[in-house]
């Protein structure tokens, strides 16, 4: 259990109707300072204000079919990466599309590195306003995209060699030159150049999610693999603090997973806000379904969590 962050409890306040459906998939926060939550329910984009109330939404399930990565780009436009569709968004805080990458319904062949067979999260450059994506379930792949929607050049084969890919998850860009890839499935980050040359490589057990805020990193980790039931401690199931070079600095949730306050049960999304409030987003629905055990009615799951610094 952290000694520096604590969840805020009773965070969220929804009012009757919307519901994340027990997978809140990701969290990001705008430059209006509101939280937008790319969710599996049928509002597939909740809106938050800052203290927890709602805000609006828009997006169903037409739309979007499992929504799964949100990034805010430094224009205030948001980047929607939708495994289930196969498409990057790029889109107004009030769902205005400006950019699509990729056919909405139909994937690559998968694992042919062709974009995308169920991509997973992006990122923009925030001087070139290049695009990044992770495509990860159906491929081993980064794509990198230039403003316009062109694509430049793509890395990555499956394997779990340096510089390989397995089920790329998370990324972010540590400064101009670096990306940071959650290789999940290699129980690693990895770092690469732009051009996709790797710099460096940090073991992390099943990292998900990885976001930056000034000089520290956060990185959202899942819970063992459902052959071993998610019941280790200090195995995921948590948010690791940590210096830009990978040292561990925190670690926020509590020895065993839970849905409980204080606890996480599989952590996917994560984001910072400019005061260091830090949001996670979580598919405990989802997860509990694959370990086999009972899943709570959907809108009473918590999935989406608010932890404070200091």
């Amino acid at each position: 259990m952290s000694a520096i962050y604590s969840e805020t409890p009773g965070w969220p306040a929804l009012p009757d109707g919307p519901t994340f459906a027990g997978d809140a998939a990701a969290v990001a926060v705008g430059v209006d300072e509101r939280i937008y939550v790319f969710n599996r329910g049928p509002q597939r984009m909740v809106v938050l204000e800052p203290d927890g109330t709602y805000a609006g939404g828009w997006g169903s399930a037409q739309d979007y079919c499992r929504p799964h990565g949100v990034t805010t780009c430094a224009d205030g436009d948001l980047l929607l990466v939708d495994a289930g569709s196969h498409v990057v968004d790029k889109v107004r805080t009030d769902g205005e599309r400006v950019l699509r990458l990729g056919t909405h319904g139909n994937p690559s062949p998968a694992y042919s590195g062709e974009p995308f067979h169920m991509p997973t999260d992006a990122a923009e450059h925030p001087v070139s306003r290049e695009i990044f994506v992770a495509d990860g379930y159906g491929n081993s792949r980064i794509h990198r995209y230039d403003a316009t929607g062109e694509h430049i050049a793509s890395w990555g084969v499956p394997g779990s060699g340096p510089g390989q890919l397995s089920n790329p998850h998370g990324l972010c860009l540590l400064d101009d030159d670096h990306l940071a890839v959650c290789d999940r499935e290699n129980y690693r980050i990895q770092i690469f150049a732009l051009d996709g040359g790797l710099v460096d490589s940090w073991h992390w057990h099943r990292p998900c999610a990885i976001r930056r805020s000034g000089n520290v990193l956060f990185v959202a980790e899942l819970g063992p693999p459902a052959y071993m039931h998610g019941a280790i401690p200090d195995m995921g199931c948590c948010v690791t603090v940590s210096t830009l070079d990978g040292t561990v600095l925190d670690r926020l949730g509590d020895r065993y997973p839970g849905a409980d306050e204080g606890r996480f049960l599989s952590p996917h999304g994560i984001a910072v806000a400019p005061d260091g409030v830090l949001y996670v987003a979580e598919v405990n629905a989802m997860y509990l379904g694959i370990l086999g055990l009972p899943v709570p009615p959907r809108e009473e799951l918590r999935c989406l969590r608010r932890w404070s610094h200091g």
